[in-house]
């Protein structure tokens, strides 16, 4: 391989894990909890309509 593509691979993956700290931290901002709770309720609701 020559330098230009080992450079081009190395800011891919800079730019990779970048992008999987910026998902993992506006997954787990306290903004989100509201509705992540009202999701995890949902299969309990689901089943308590049918009945």
């Amino acid at each position: 391989m020559n330098g230009t593509l080992l450079q081009v691979a190395g800011v891919a993956t800079v730019l990779l894990m970048l992008l999987f700290v910026a998902i993992w931290v506006w997954v787990w901002h306290t903004g989100h909890k509201p509705k992540y709770d009202r999701l995890a309720r949902m299969p309990m609701d689901d089943a308590e309509d049918r009945q």
